[in-house]
Formats: structure tokens, C-alpha cells, sequence
């Protein structure tokens, strides 16, 4: 089975745009109530610091109500465009591989909710495992770029050796910077809504509300949150007079209101900085499409034929369990105490049983026989 896919994804759609469709608080209860409406056999959304993917297995996902700009994929479209996502190929930082690691959290919300079953788990088990041959086969198998690495090279070209830098969030993107900022020489303090999480760190940490307030004490502000609603505010920064600061929002929708940039103390960016393509960027991603299409168009045919394979044979596991149970049904019935032929002697008893057991061979065999022609078309 093919999966339908829509999906608003930076550059094609503005950022903000993609920020008002991510859907993380409260996602289990999402994902039940989508695939409600839209009546899918299984469902899995990710979203990513560029984009939100639905991904529909049966179903009509146009019940949800999306916008006539989000874009579709059905058929072979779909697969490739999964396996485009998950090589990096489209990512504005190609080869970006945190995408892997958001696919399987995608995968495992939607298992948890019982959203995804079989077909989906394989599926994206299948376009991982694909990804991973093609990244190695065009060279993008050295897991460097990313975000994070992008805000890093930044971090490091732009401020002094030594700044001062808080980083407010406990996720992948935080994670790392944690890590290496401190290999660079600046001193990293932690901040997040619960502190309890940051202090798995095991880094010094600020309360994020005297932040929000002031940012003072610190040469650089990163952060990288899943909330719903801007956490640095020009109403509240806009009270002080601080030494330069520079913030460095990771987060989508935005941790910090735009209007921060217009503060004269404030140096601010975002998604959409580290997103730009630079005509370099660019160049490269016309190489490497060049390089990988041959690739592609031959995993796209296994993913297909695979998934192919796959509904194959739960329908005729599907047969085969319907078969039995009619076979177990029969022969319960007629050899039951009270039923006609329970007066049998015992040879014609034997004889019975030996006749059950040689129609129950002869069905599953003729089962068999129907299914290894359609076998051999594909």
C-alpha cells in the first residue's frame, strides 16, 4: 500500500506557515482524533524544524481540512519524497541526519497512540534502511550537517572565545550544543521551564523566567523549545539597556518575538537565517540530486514492491487464519456428541477423520495454487 503524504515545508511555504501547523502538545490526542475523521488504516505526522508531514496508509486526508497551498504526494511521489526527507537531500542542510532520529520518534508517538501498526512501521523502517544506502552511496554519510552544527559554526564565528551563552531547552538541538560549545572554549549556562531536566546536564543553571526579564550576564541566548508561544518578549527586553546580546532562536514556531531584532542590543536569528539557501548550498544540492537520482529511482521501486509484498501477505495470512478456523469449525462439528454422525463405529470414525484431514490439505493446497501466479506477475 502507498502512503498518501501532505506536507507544508520550508522554502516552499513560509515559515510561519509551517510553525502554525506543528502540532506537539498533546499530539497523542491529535493523532487519534485525524485518524477518526479521516477514517486512515494507520497515521504518523512528524514535524521537523522545516516541516510537518502527515503521513495517511488508506483514508482521506483531505477531511482534515487542509489549505489548497499544502502540497500532496500519493504513489511513487510519496516514497520518493519520504526517502528524499530522510537521506537530507531537500533538507536546507544537506544530509541533515537529526531527521532520522525525528522520523523514529514520529513513528514511536504514533505506535504508542496505536496510530501506526505494521504497514507503517515497516514502511519507514524500510525508507530509513534505504536512506542509509543512498547517504553512503553519494557521500553524505559523515552525519555532520544539521541545525545544530550550523548554529555552531555561527556561535563560534561570531562570538569572542570565552562568552558567555545560555541555552534554554533540554532537546537533540540543545543537547548538542551543550556538548560542544564547552570543547570551544565558552561558558555554557542551562535554562528551561522545568529546571529538574536541565540539571541532567550537569552545567550551571538560570531560572528561565529571570531571562525572559533580562538577559544580562550573558553574550548569547540559544533556544530551542517546543512551546507553543514566544518566550522572550520585546515588551520585557525592551525595558533594559544591556551589553550586546546575541539571540539565536532554534525553535519553531519562534521562541522569541522578531521585534527583539529591532532592540539596538539585540542581535537576533532564526529558522529562516539558517534555512536561507546560499547559492553554494544550492550548487551542491543540484550535485548530489544529479548523483542520487539513478538511486533513488531504484529504491523507490524496492520500497514499492516491498510494501507490495507485505499486503500480499497478510492477505493470505489473512485467508489462510480464515481457512483454519472454517477447517477447526467443521470437524468440531462433526464429530460433536449429539451430532449426526456421532454413532459412527470407530473405523468409520477413523475413516471420517481421515477424510477431514484430507480436504484440509486439498483446501490449503488450492489456496496456495491461486496465490503463486500472482506471485510470479510481480
Amino acid at each position: 500500500m502507498d502512503p498518501v503524504l501532505y506536507t507544508y515545508h520550508i522554502p516552499r511555504h513560509e515559515p510561519e506557515v509551517v510553525a502554525r501547523n506543528v502540532v506537539r502538545q498533546h499530539l497523542a490526542d491529535h493523532l487519534l482524533l485525524w485518524r477518526r475523521i479521516s477514517d486512515a488504516c494507520e497515521l504518523v505526522f512528524l514535524a521537523t524544524c522545516q516541516r510537518v508531514i502527515w503521513m495517511f496508509w488508506g483514508g482521506d486526508g483531505t477531511t482534515l481540512g487542509f489549505g489548497p497551498d499544502i502540497d500532496c504526494f500519493e504513489g511513487e511521489a510519496a516514497w520518493r519524497h519520504l526517502l528524499e526527507v530522510a537521506t537530507g537531500l531537500n533538507s536546507a542542510n544537506l544530509g541533515d541526519r537529526e531527521v532520522v532520529g525525528q522520523i523514529r520518534q514520529a513513528l514511536a508517538m504514533a505506535k504508542e497512540t496505536r496510530t501506526a501498526g505494521q504497514e507503517a512501521t515497516a514502511a519507514l523502517e524500510d525508507i530509513l534502511r534505504e536512506a542509509q544506502r543512498l547517504r553512503t552511496r553519494i557521500g553524505l554519510d559523515d552525519g555532520s550537517a544539521s541545525v545544530a552544527t550550523a548554529a555552531l559554526r555561527h556561535l563560534e564565528t561570531t562570538l569572542v572565545p570565552g562568552a558567555r551563552v545560555a541555552i534554554v531547552g533540554v532537546g537533540p538541538m540543545s543537547r548538542y550544543l551543550a556538548q560542544r560549545l564547552p570543547e570551544r572554549g565558552f561558558e555554557i549556562t542551562m535554562s528551561n521551564r522545568t529546571l529538574a531536566k536541565a540539571e541532567a546536564f550537569g552545567l550551571p543553571m538560570v531560572p528561565l523566567a529571570q531571562l525572559q526579564m533580562n538577559p544580562q550576564g550573558f553574550d548569547a541566548v540559544v533556544s530551542a523549545t517546543a512551546s507553543n508561544d514566544p518566550l522572550f518578549t520585546f515588551d520585557n527586553w525592551s525595558r533594559n539597556q544591556c551589553h550586546p546580546v546575541k539571540l539565536v532562536d532554534l525553535a519553531l514556531p519562534y521562541d522569541s518575538e522578531p521585534e527583539l531584532g529591532q532592540l539596538p542590543w539585540v542581535s537576533r536569528v532564526d529558522l529562516s537565517y539558517f534555512l536561507a539557501e546560499t547559492e553554494n548550498t544550492k550548487l551542491k544540492r543540484h550535485d548530489a540530486a544529479g548523483i542520487a537520482e539513478p538511486y533513488i529511482v531504484g529504491a523507490v521501486e524496492r520500497l514499492r514492491k516491498r510494501a507490495d509484498t507485505r499486503i500480499q501477505k497478510f492477505a493470505m495470512r489473512t485467508a489462510q487464519e480464515r481457512l483454519t478456523d472454517a477447517w477447526e469449525a467443521m470437524e468440531a462439528e462433526a464429530i460433536a456428541p449429539g451430532s449426526a454422525l456421532a454413532g459412527l463405529d470407530p473405523a468409520q470414525l477413523e475413516a471420517l477423520e481421515s477424510l477431514l484431514k484430507r480436504g484440509r490439505t486439498l483446501a490449503f493446497r488450492a489456496l496456495n495454487l491461486q496465490r503463486e501466479p500472482a506471485l510470479e506477475e510481480r
